[in-house]
């Protein structure tokens, strides 16, 4: 099954994450003119409780569960963006800059991480529902994030603003200005770029995770064989030992039976 996720998943994989409620599947959606959303359930309650891939296009969009909102929760994502060419990092404006529990996913993204700067490259960070906060609110809380990111990864990062209400709103209503403000044609501009900046990068990293699950499927075969072969050496001496007895009795019979006719 690994193998042929690797092999299929020709497309670029955009991944989203952020907190639970903060709009990763609102912003999913809308990317993929999806005005019902039906493709990623929205609710007041959990409704992503694993990493759900959907085919777009040429482009592969994972939505995560909400870090931290149950246990395990920052494993999956965690595991989905080590697989993942382009993060988009979703974050409610209105909440202020970044909470506690996203500071220490990202920690653990510098703690962890082979080349943490490649974690940056590859990271969109877009700040959701800014139908709902005053411009300079919106441009102070960006300051204070960029800062944040730069305490943890000492690197510039980039943002975009969105609505992916009024995004909805204008392409259901043909109102191009609520469109425009939206931002959301920016993101799709800014990915685009991403996509052809990192495609080089991209075709190398899937050629190299590629390798990795032939390789782990060789290790395992390898072990499996190795095992058949212990099994097969146990079975050989449970053989041995159930024929040695066998013909033990056989001759225990055979001793008996000629002393009783030798008696008779």
């Amino acid at each position: 099954m690994a193998l042929q996720n690797a092999i299929h998943e020709s497309g670029v994989l955009i991944t989203c994450m952020g907190l639970y409620n903060h709009g990763k599947s609102s912003l999913l959606n809308v990317l993929l003119e999806d005005f019902d959303h039906k493709t990623f359930k929205i609710a007041d309650v959990r409704e992503t409780a694993k990493n759900k891939k959907v085919k777009h296009n040429d482009i592969i969009f994972v939505d995560t569960p909400g870090l931290n909102a149950k246990d395990n929760d920052n494993k999956r994502v965690m595991d989905a963006v080590q697989e993942s060419d382009i993060n988009l990092f979703v974050h409610n404006v209105t909440t202020g800059e970044f909470a506690k529990k996203e500071i220490e996913f990202l920690q653990t993204v510098k703690k962890h991480w082979k080349n943490p700067q490649e974690f940056i490259d590859r990271t969109i960070f877009v700040l959701s529902r800014c139908d709902g906060a005053d411009e300079n609110d919106i441009q102070a809380t960006q300051r204070k994030m960029k800062q944040q990111i730069k305490e943890i990864f000492s690197s510039n990062s980039s943002f975009v603003d969105v609505s992916a209400k009024s995004y909805t709103k204008g392409m259901l209503e043909d109102k191009k200005l609520l469109v425009k403000k939206s931002n959301i044609n920016t993101l799709v501009q800014k990915l685009d770029e991403l996509k052809n900046t990192l495609q080089d990068s991209i075709v190398k990293t899937k050629k190299e995770r590629l390798v990795k699950v032939y390789s782990n499927l060789i290790d395992k075969l390898n072990n499996k064989i190795q095992q058949n072969m212990l099994n097969m050496t146990e079975l050989n001496r449970e053989l041995k030992r159930v024929d040695d007895n066998f013909n033990e009795d056989i001759r225990k019979i055979e001793n008996t039976l000629f002393t009783k006719c030798r008696a008779l």
